[in-house]
């Protein structure tokens, strides 16, 4: 696959705009994680293959996903989520375990963490091909409450982003370390909040801007490659589960389905 060229502009808006960007986008935030925004969903339980393995048996190959609710399946009404979905796809080639590490609410600092167990090492150093979705937590966790706002939520938001650059490029750097060899799949940001008018458009380039990081940050690994989902969920809030947070059976049925087209 070609690499994709970085966008600077896309990284840091002009201060005018990009204050009117954060602000705007902050409300949408805020409203969604206290339940302003439709009803809120609880952890789905998981399902009985996105589980940790300790050992694969003999001639079977390890699926590992890392990161937070996205890759838990939150959202999905038959609990299954986009690593399911790959499994099932992995599986018509030949046997495929599943070591299923992701945790509802982590953001990226939890995974960098996570990786430094060594047992997680071991799993990450047998995976065939390794899943991570992180990011999106950074994102809205760095968003104030209207009552605590210490600092300007522009600072908030580029103080969470250098934080999130550093620890993604922690993040692949141990993967690789680990297994030099598995494709690593990462994937995009989308903008659960999109819709018709200005603040959509401004908030669009906020997540935009967190995507261009990914990105930049993933073409310093070898056979790291950006699966990207803001067009899957763009103007298409009918993939949104009840929370209009996360994606729901349709939406990771297209996650997965594009996370395929990059798997061998």
């Amino acid at each position: 696959m070609a690499r994709v060229s970085s966008r600077p502009w896309l990284w840091f808006l002009p201060a005018s705009i990009g204050a009117l960007a954060t602000l705007l986008f902050a409300t949408g935030f805020w409203l969604a994680l206290r339940g302003s925004i439709g009803t809120p969903l609880g952890a789905p339980p998981p399902p009985p293959q996105a589980r940790a393995v300790s050992s694969t048996p003999t001639g079977s190959r390890l699926l590992l996903v890392l990161g937070d609710s996205l890759a838990r399946g939150t959202g999905d009404e038959m609990g299954r989520g986009f690593a399911a979905e790959v499994l099932d796809a992995l599986r018509k080639r030949g046997p495929v375990e599943i070591a299923n590490l992701a945790v509802n609410g982590a953001e990226s600092g939890e995974v960098r963490e996570l990786l430094q167990a060594s047992n997680v090492q071991s799993l990450a150093s047998r995976a065939s091909w390794i899943l991570l979705s992180v990011g999106g937590n950074d994102l809205s966790h760095a968003v104030p409450e209207r009552s605590a706002a210490s600092a300007s939520p522009v600072e908030n938001l580029t103080r969470a982003r250098e934080r999130y650059a550093s620890n993604l490029r922690a993040i692949l750097a141990a993967l690789r370390d680990a297994n030099p060899s598995a494709p690593i799949r990462v994937l995009g940001l989308y903008d659960p909040f999109e819709g018709a008018g200005a603040q959509s458009r401004i908030g669009a380039s906020v997540i935009l801007g967190w995507n261009a990081v990914v990105q930049e940050t993933a073409l310093a690994f070898p056979g790291v490659l950006v699966v990207p989902t803001f067009d899957l969920f763009e103007r298409r809030e009918d993939r949104l589960a009840l929370d209009h947070f996360h994606p729901n059976r349709a939406g990771y049925a297209l996650i997965a389905a594009r996370l395929l087209q990059t798997l061998s």
